[in-house]
């Protein structure tokens, strides 16, 4: 074999050679580039999936806050409505002297109150104090126990109904129309409520 003949197979061999090593490397570029693809796809799909997720979390989130404004504003009315109810039903005990039976109602409240002063109190001395438009009843309806004066409320913080007080004003037991109404509110405002349910 001859220089010419061995440079033309050394010649063809480095050629198949750098052919072989050309289709090896772009092989595994396209290997590279296929992995690369499908890892950004699968990227992809993970951050969709996150987004998905937080836009869910989000959505969660601003519904149950919807949900409490509108109960917060639901509750709100009604407590408004129940105010509106309380307001009324004072208002209209302001005017209950004005009705043909309110006689009846002052000795029920004076009795009860007497019967919660001595009950208490055993026989010490105690004044009724009461609005001093309720004095003459005051003093028709007196009873038969008569360790008590009735005195006129100055101040005219007792509307329908008798406080009995020690003459320091140190105790005293409350029986007005208003005080009941307080007393019985709880219970008032579990009726109205379900009355506007």
């Amino acid at each position: 074999m001859g220089e010419k003949e061995l440079l033309k197979a050394l010649e063809d061999d480095t050629r198949r050679e750098c052919n072989a090593i050309i289709e090896n490397t772009l092989a595994e570029a396209d290997a590279i580039i296929k992995t690369a693809i499908e890892e950004m796809e699968k990227k992809k799909k993970e951050g969709l999936e996150t987004i998905k997720a937080r836009m869910q979390m989000e959505r969660t989130r601003r519904l149950a806050d919807a949900r409490l404004y509108a109960r917060e504003a639901i509750l709100k009315e009604r407590q408004a409505g129940i105010n509106r109810v309380l307001e009324k039903t004072r208002d209209r005990l302001g005017d209950i002297q004005k009705v043909r039976d309110y006689p009846v109602v002052l000795e029920r409240l004076l009795k009860e109150a007497l019967a919660e002063w001595n009950g208490s109190m055993k026989g010490r001395d105690g004044q009724v104090i009461a609005a001093k438009r309720d004095i003459p009843l005051l003093k028709k309806i007196r009873a038969s126990d008569n360790n008590y004066e009735i005195v006129p409320d100055e101040a005219e913080a007792v509307s329908s109904g008798v406080v009995i007080a020690t003459k320091d004003r140190r105790f005293r037991i409350t029986n007005t129309l208003l005080s009941r109404l307080e007393r019985a509110k709880g219970e008032l405002v579990s009726v109205i409520d379900r009355a506007l349910s």
